[in-house]
């Protein structure tokens, strides 16, 4: 993003945060849906995560289960410390400036549709229902994987949460941690036995606007594919 995009963005971003409500319908009727908590499930050691990393594009078609799709964003991005409000990615000062959305292909119990990972409460908000992966997949310059992907993680983030407190040293730290979290959600994923891959070729503006973002507030920066190998 060039620098001068950057400061239109953090000078215009006003002051605001998701509000979270224990509803599943809210007063703009969207869906909330409350994910299942974490079970004793513990896959391999983050060593051995760590050699079988690779980057996977071909997926097979099985669809994912709402259990996987909750480990998955609880430890890439979730609150890991309940007291303190820390999450599992570093973030400069806990700003936390990363939204994460998820564009849901195959989720068992999940319609295709478009989701707003609600962090501090563990739920996904639907946003908008139907299948958008072919325009994302326009938007990441005709890339199949996120068509055949079970879901598509999006990072955005909202600049101003960070460049409040470090000003011209925010640009820096938020591309940071959208890199903590999406090495998380790789690491989770091969964890998991599942394949992912990070993509960061993209048109800002399809992407934006698919995912509804008013860009005087913030802006994507990444996107994980996820999926059944």
């Amino acid at each position: 993003m060039p620098a001068d995009a950057f400061e239109f963005i953090i000078s215009q971003q006003a002051n605001g945060t998701c509000s979270i409500c224990s509803a599943n319908i809210d007063g703009f009727g969207m869906r909330k849906i409350q994910l299942p908590g974490d079970p004793d499930y513990k896959g391999i050691t983050v060593e051995q995560a760590i050699v079988n990393r690779r980057s996977h594009r071909d997926f097979s078609g099985q669809a994912m289960s709402l259990a996987e799709l909750s480990h998955l964003l609880l430890y890439s991005s979730g609150i890991t410390d309940k007291r303190h409000g820390f999450r599992a990615a570093p973030s400069a000062g806990a700003t936390y400036p990363i939204k994460v959305h998820a564009l849901v292909n195959n989720v068992n119990g999940l319609a295709k549709g478009l989701y707003l990972y609600l962090i501090p409460s563990h739920e996904l908000e639907l946003m908008h229902e139907g299948d958008f992966s072919h325009d994302l997949s326009h938007a990441a310059l005709g890339e199949k994987m996120v068509r055949h992907a079970n879901v598509v993680l999006a990072l955005s983030a909202v600049f101003q949460r960070t460049q409040r407190r470090y000003r011209e040293r925010a640009q820096r730290y938020i591309f940071f941690e959208a890199g903590h979290i999406a090495q998380n959600a790789y690491l989770v994923a091969t964890s998991m036995g599942l394949g992912a891959c990070a993509i960061g070729a993209f048109y800002d503006d399809e992407v934006n606007r698919l995912l509804g973002l008013n860009i005087r507030d913030e802006s994507a920066l990444y996107l994980i594919v996820v999926g059944k190998i």
